[in-house]
Protein backbone atom coordinates (compact mmCIF):
# COMPACT_ATOMS: atom_id res chain seq x y z
CA UNK A 1 0.00 0.00 0.00
CA UNK A 2 2.84 2.55 0.74
CA UNK A 3 4.90 1.89 -2.03
CA UNK A 4 1.65 2.26 -4.31
CA UNK A 5 0.81 5.40 -2.33
CA UNK A 6 4.23 6.89 -2.91
CA UNK A 7 4.38 5.87 -7.08
CA UNK A 8 1.14 7.58 -7.19
CA UNK A 9 2.37 11.00 -5.35
CA UNK A 10 5.20 11.04 -7.34
CA UNK A 11 2.92 10.33 -10.62
CA UNK A 12 0.81 13.78 -8.79
CA UNK A 13 3.77 15.63 -9.01
CA UNK A 14 4.49 15.34 -13.12
CA UNK A 15 1.01 18.29 -12.84
CA UNK A 16 3.22 21.07 -12.97
CA UNK A 17 5.50 20.25 -16.28
CA UNK A 18 2.22 19.35 -17.84
CA UNK A 19 0.30 22.48 -17.18
CA UNK A 20 3.57 24.29 -17.79
CA UNK A 21 3.64 22.42 -21.09
CA UNK A 22 -0.06 23.23 -22.68
CA UNK A 23 -0.11 26.96 -21.61
CA UNK A 24 3.54 27.50 -22.90
CA UNK A 25 2.69 25.94 -26.24
CA UNK A 26 -0.30 27.55 -26.14
CA UNK A 27 0.82 31.38 -25.51
CA UNK A 28 3.68 30.69 -27.57
CA UNK A 29 1.27 30.00 -30.79
CA UNK A 30 -0.96 32.58 -29.63
CA UNK A 31 1.14 35.86 -28.69
CA UNK A 32 3.23 37.30 -31.12
CA UNK A 33 6.85 37.39 -29.47
CA UNK A 34 9.11 34.60 -29.65
CA UNK A 35 7.43 31.68 -29.29
CA UNK A 36 10.56 29.75 -27.44
CA UNK A 37 11.39 31.90 -24.68
CA UNK A 38 7.27 32.23 -23.97
CA UNK A 39 7.40 28.97 -23.68
CA UNK A 40 10.13 28.41 -20.78
CA UNK A 41 8.84 31.40 -18.98
CA UNK A 42 5.59 29.97 -19.09
CA UNK A 43 6.82 26.23 -17.84
CA UNK A 44 9.30 27.41 -15.45
CA UNK A 45 6.80 29.35 -13.54
CA UNK A 46 4.91 26.28 -13.58
CA UNK A 47 7.39 24.31 -11.87
CA UNK A 48 8.50 27.23 -9.53
CA UNK A 49 4.72 26.86 -8.57
CA UNK A 50 4.95 23.02 -8.00
CA UNK A 51 5.18 23.71 -3.79
CA UNK A 52 1.75 24.28 -4.06
CA UNK A 53 0.87 20.95 -6.03
CA UNK A 54 3.30 19.15 -2.94
CA UNK A 55 1.81 20.91 -0.07
CA UNK A 56 -1.37 20.27 -1.48
CA UNK A 57 -1.02 16.68 -1.70
CA UNK A 58 0.64 16.19 1.93
CA UNK A 59 -1.99 18.03 4.27
CA UNK A 60 -5.13 17.68 1.84
CA UNK A 61 -5.08 14.96 -0.62
CA UNK A 62 -3.13 12.00 0.60
CA UNK A 63 -4.82 12.04 4.48
CA UNK A 64 -7.92 12.77 3.12
CA UNK A 65 -7.53 9.44 0.93
CA UNK A 66 -6.53 7.52 3.71
CA UNK A 67 -9.39 8.66 5.85
CA UNK A 68 -11.74 7.78 3.22
CA UNK A 69 -9.81 3.95 2.93
CA UNK A 70 -9.94 3.76 6.14
CA UNK A 71 -13.51 3.36 6.23
CA UNK A 72 -13.93 2.04 3.03
CA UNK A 73 -15.70 5.07 1.37
CA UNK A 74 -13.33 5.93 -1.03
CA UNK A 75 -14.82 8.69 -3.45
CA UNK A 76 -13.02 9.86 -6.23
CA UNK A 77 -14.94 13.48 -6.33
CA UNK A 78 -14.09 13.80 -3.11
CA UNK A 79 -10.62 13.61 -3.64
CA UNK A 80 -10.09 15.63 -6.56
CA UNK A 81 -12.65 18.00 -4.48
CA UNK A 82 -9.42 17.80 -1.78
CA UNK A 83 -6.86 18.57 -4.46
CA UNK A 84 -8.99 21.73 -5.71
CA UNK A 85 -9.75 23.33 -1.74
CA UNK A 86 -5.79 22.52 -0.51
CA UNK A 87 -4.55 24.06 -3.70
CA UNK A 88 -6.99 27.20 -3.64
CA UNK A 89 -5.82 27.63 -0.04
CA UNK A 90 -2.16 27.12 -0.72
CA UNK A 91 -2.19 29.15 -3.74
CA UNK A 92 -4.62 32.48 -1.95
CA UNK A 93 -1.91 31.95 1.02
CA UNK A 94 1.52 31.47 -0.67
CA UNK A 95 1.64 32.57 -4.02
CA UNK A 96 -1.35 34.92 -5.66
CA UNK A 97 -5.06 35.81 -3.94
CA UNK A 98 -6.68 36.56 -7.65
CA UNK A 99 -6.20 36.30 -10.78
CA UNK A 100 -4.92 33.74 -13.39
CA UNK A 101 -2.12 32.44 -11.38
CA UNK A 102 -4.71 31.65 -8.61
CA UNK A 103 -6.43 29.61 -11.13
CA UNK A 104 -4.01 27.73 -12.59
CA UNK A 105 -2.24 27.08 -9.31
CA UNK A 106 -5.90 25.59 -7.94
CA UNK A 107 -6.30 23.46 -11.62
CA UNK A 108 -2.01 22.27 -11.30
CA UNK A 109 -3.16 21.05 -7.95
CA UNK A 110 -7.13 19.49 -9.02
CA UNK A 111 -4.77 17.76 -11.99
CA UNK A 112 -2.13 16.61 -9.64
CA UNK A 113 -5.00 15.19 -7.40
CA UNK A 114 -6.23 12.97 -10.50
CA UNK A 115 -3.07 12.05 -11.50
CA UNK A 116 -2.61 10.33 -7.71
CA UNK A 117 -5.91 8.55 -8.97
CA UNK A 118 -4.87 7.41 -11.89
CA UNK A 119 -1.45 6.06 -10.15
CA UNK A 120 -3.35 4.24 -7.52
CA UNK A 121 -5.81 3.27 -10.04
CA UNK A 122 -3.25 1.84 -12.47
CA UNK A 123 -1.37 0.00 -9.69
CA UNK A 124 -4.63 -1.79 -8.36
CA UNK A 125 -5.15 -3.07 -11.89
CA UNK A 126 -1.28 -4.66 -12.17
CA UNK A 127 -1.83 -6.20 -9.00
CA UNK A 128 -5.01 -8.44 -9.17
CA UNK A 129 -4.57 -11.59 -10.71
CA UNK A 130 -5.83 -12.28 -14.46
CA UNK A 131 -9.61 -13.80 -14.20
Amino acid sequence: MKHRLAKSVGLSLLSPVIIGSVLGVYYALTLNTDPLTTFFQLLMSAIANAHIVGLTMAAFVVPGYLLMYKYAKVNYSGVLTLGLLGGAIFSYLLSATAGMVFLINTAMSALAAGLFLYGLRLGAVKQQPPQ
